[in-house]
């Protein structure tokens, strides 16, 4: 039976919903979802502090980047143990967690010694498309290519007709952190597009970026959704009673309205998987009562 290692949640998410997890041998210390998962040897772990606030958090990732530090390091004796045939990461984003190339300099290192024939598989989806065109393309390299299609087919089929209800003119200003403020990035734009409305800043397939609060005040937005990166309802819901005491923005309309939304954004708003139409409905519900 293939050998499967994981090292970002979405990667694992996706795995487990094309019929595959219990070739699932090792996990990401993020990888949540299904709860299942509670039960496999977890490899990487994090050099961030993640009890620290945003700033702080944000401070500390600049300075790892800036010297060129690792953000996640992978137990490479654990690994070589498990001895997977498959590995899957990522390589759209080295601050969410443990790039293509990364695991390439610990393959190529004198630290691990897995076989020449172990598969790299990198996953780079920025939109509802590219995702579900790679998890077609996984179902085939992971010998699933019915059940792939069966779960793409029925993501489309409920893209489809949310996309499908009316329109809305009201621009949604999606927040992605709040210390400093980072606009919406790659899918979320299209996540606002499907739920029938317009992102305020931010459009799809573009990185996430620190925006000012003059932005911010220009984008003249009617709701704002706080989906900081990862973070789950509850903690949203604190960011976003936060943003109600910053008097440099409270005076905006979506506060005056209490137009002011969270969401589980690690479940439903930061993972290149099919739920992202669920946060989509989620949106749409919540903005239109």
């Amino acid at each position: 039976m293939m050998r499967i290692a994981s090292l970002l949640p979405s990667a694992s998410e996706i795995v487990c919903d094309i019929g595959l997890k219990d070739n699932l041998v090792a996990i990401s210390h993020e990888c949540n979802y299904p709860k299942s998962l509670k039960k496999l040897s977890v490899i990487t772990h994090s050099s961030i502090d993640s009890n620290q606030d945003q700033r702080e958090i944000d401070t500390e990732v600049r300075k790892k980047v800036q010297s060129k530090l690792p953000l996640y390091e992978i137990n490479t004796q654990l690994l070589n143990k498990l001895k997977p045939d498959v590995i899957i990461t990522q390589g759209l984003c080295d601050v969410c967690a443990i790039s293509s190339s990364e695991i390439e300099v610990v393959l190529k290192g004198t630290l691990c010694t897995l076989p020449s024939s172990t598969q790299i598989i990198s996953l780079n989806g920025k939109s509802f498309k590219e995702i579900c065109s790679e998890i077609l393309k996984l179902g085939e390299q992971l010998d699933a290519e019915k059940e792939a299609k069966q779960h793409v087919d029925k993501a489309i089929a409920r893209r489809d007709k949310l996309d499908s209800l009316p329109k809305y003119s009201r621009k949604i200003l999606s927040l992605e952190w709040i210390d400093p403020y980072f606009s919406a990035g790659h899918w979320v734009p299209e996540q606002i597009e499907i739920a029938g409305f317009r992102s305020a800043i931010g459009q799809k397939g573009e990185h996430s970026r620190v925006i000012s609060i003059e932005e911010i005040i220009k984008s003249d937005p009617d709701d704002i959704a706080v989906i900081c990166c990862g973070y789950k309802l509850h903690e949203n819901k604190s960011f976003a009673e936060k943003l109600k005491n910053n008097k440099e923005i409270n005076f905006l309309r979506p506060f005056k309205r209490n137009n002011i939304y969270s969401f589980d954004s690690d479940a439903y708003f930061s993972r290149p998987t099919t739920r992202l139409i669920e946060g989509a409905q989620q949106l749409r519900n919540a903005v239109l009562g």
